[in-house]
């Protein structure tokens, strides 16, 4: 385990000069090194490095011997600790003592279960103590665990960029964590009163035990009212400790669903039967009640409410004060309501109860302009739920609004957004098609998708070309029409290489400020049109054996996203879920 141990080491700290015994510790050392890390005796750290300590504590005595095994790190900023199930108690309160606390980045939310009222896990990281007050990262036990835990599943639902209000109990050593854990574009401690905060500012409110003035249905509405559109929210309480709090789930539910739009419950317990033992805090669907200490909900925004406040709009990532920014990432100037566009379009990032997001789209789809991108948007949504759910009775209902959107008159003004969702709802159609068995119109809308001008919206967008050339030449093959098939694969080919001459710089945005996701995009546009070569290079062995020949291409490049979203899906089928 020593290179996983370097690696979780590294993940914590980043590069540092890491005080190590190399004579007790030489393989570790080795891996630290390989990673960016010098390695040295305590004694010779210099001034003005960023140091952190390493200590493997294999003996029972916790007290007076551990304390001195950790003097001679005292200076320095983290400490990174092994040890080997000893009695916990005593190894934290000699931490604690000698001026650490435990890192603010320590416990990621998949480590919860090995932290137990027994022993520390096997490592374990603490940087020197802060001057704030003593929370849950100057305190030992479960309970303090599960206090972090919390914030360390809330910094997995934080955006990049986002602005975040941390609100109420341990708020301090709860923004130490979401700043350590997340992407936040930055982290606020809430005042008392909210009053100050402006109208439509914050991008995500955590409040776990918020103590305002008034009671917790008003703290609501503070929350309604200073929330973006397309903001986010994660509520919790300890079950009947507070008069001023929800008593249950229907009380929380009610005052909730009045304001904003619920995704997931999360059930905070003990993992078996043993109170002392490891314990874990996981998502459960909305339609479930889980038994549990603590209620703690996940909600959004409703980005409906949006409409209108247009002039509003600054994603967070991409701020209106470090562009302009390739058109690619223009939300507010594509969309009417560009507010939709986190909350219902971005995966990873948008509503996570896929109910409710196929109901938005639905109010979308109602309300919208046929001519914009926010309609584009909620049918490729609702077109990908039908896709996703294998819901073959549905596809007659949305391919008439896909047709209607693909036939939409192209010209010189048409916003590059509506290209965008052109081609993607040409492909989508031809995936549709398939499920409901019209092949030759799945090859029609393949058509449209792969010969599109994907270059008037981005290079990115060529995977879904590539993706139509590569399904259209599979249905050939199943036809026994071989030569339209290696067309197809020519094609996908030829249309990789010319996203290779593209002026990504004029795509990627500012060096100084360029597109985090943009030459990863591209590598898959790359690698899809690899995958087209292969199937060009290998396709005389189509002849001697087809199964040997389809061996050869990775189709789950295509649709990566979807493989993995549907071999989930499966899986969970499968497991009786």
């Amino acid at each position: 385990m020593t290179i996983q141990t370097a690696a979780a080491i590294v993940q914590r700290l980043g590069p540092c000069c890491v005080a190590i015994d190399e004579a007790a510790h030489p393989d570790l050392a080795r891996e630290l090194a390989l990673l960016g890390c010098e390695t040295v005796n305590a004694g010779q750290v210099g001034m003005g490095t960023r140091t952190a300590g390493f200590v493997a504590w294999t003996a029972r005595d916790t007290g007076a011997a551990f304390a001195q095994a950790l003097s001679p790190f005292a200076a320095m900023d983290a400490l990174v600790l092994q040890s080997s199930g000893q009695p916990r108690h005593g190894m934290e309160q000699a931490l604690f003592d000698a001026g650490w606390q435990r890192h603010p980045g320590g416990m990621q939310i998949g480590d919860y279960g090995s932290w137990t009222s027994y022993a520390l896990p096997a490592v374990s990281y603490y940087i020197k103590a802060q001057s704030t007050p003593a929370g849950p990262l100057r305190q030992g036990g479960v309970e303090a665990d599960a206090r972090i835990a919390r914030y360390a599943m809330a910094a997995n639902l934080v955006r990049p960029g986002d602005m975040v209000l941390v609100d109420g109990a341990d708020a301090a050593d709860g923004a130490a964590i979401l700043s350590a854990l997340s992407r936040a574009g930055e982290v606020r401690i809430a005042d008392a009163s909210l009053a100050g905060q402006g109208d439509n500012s914050i991008d995500m409110i955590i409040g776990f035990e918020p103590d305002g003035p008034a009671d917790w249905i008003a703290r609501l509405d503070d929350y309604a009212r200073i929330v973006k559109c397309d903001g986010r929210l994660i509520l919790g309480w300890k079950r009947g400790a507070h008069s001023n709090g929800p008593q249950d789930w229907a009380t929380l539910d009610d005052a909730v669903s009045q304001r904003f739009l619920a995704e997931a419950r999360w059930r905070q317990a003990i993992a078996g039967g043993d109170p002392g033992g490891p314990r874990e805090l996981y998502p459960v669907p909305m339609n479930q009640f889980p038994e549990t200490d603590w209620l703690l909900l996940v909600a959004s925004a409703n980005p409906l409410t949006g409409e209108g406040r247009k002039a509003e709009y600054d994603h967070p990532a991409f701020p209106k004060a470090k562009g302009p920014w390739p058109a690619l990432v223009e939300f507010g100037a594509a969309y009417d309501n560009p507010y939709l566009y986190r909350a219902m379009v971005q995966m990873g990032e948008r509503i996570g109860e896929e109910t409710t997001l196929a109901r938005l789209a639905e109010c979308v789809i109602e309300d919208s302009r046929p001519d914009s991108a926010d309609r584009g948007a909620a049918i490729a949504v609702l077109g990908y739920r039908v896709l996703e759910m294998r819901q073959e009775g549905l596809v007659s209902a949305i391919m008439p609004l896909i047709a209607a959107y693909i036939d939409l008159p192209v010209d010189d003004v048409m916003p590059a957004h509506v290209r965008r969702w052109r081609i993607s709802l040409a492909f989508l159609a031809g995936r549709l098609n398939e499920l409901i068995g019209e092949r030759a119109l799945a090859r029609h809308c393949y058509r449209i998708a792969a010969e599109a001008d994907w270059a008037d919206f981005s290079p990115l967008l060529a995977t879904k070309s590539i993706a139509a050339s590569f399904y259209d030449a599979r249905l050939c093959l199943a036809e026994g029409d071989t030569q339209s098939a290696l067309a197809c694969f020519h094609e996908g080919l030829n249309t990789a290489l010319k996203v290779t001459a593209c002026p990504h710089e004029t795509q990627i945005g500012s060096t100084d400020q360029p597109l985090p996701f943009y030459l990863q995009e591209l590598a898959e546009v790359i690698d899809m049109g690899s995958q087209c070569a292969n199937a060009i290079a290998h396709f005389h062995l189509w002849a001697r054996d087809p199964g040997l020949f389809w061996r050869q291409v990775d189709i789950k490049r295509f649709g990566l996203a979807s493989w993995a979203r549907d071999l989930e899906r499966e899986n969970k089928r499968l497991r009786g879920g």
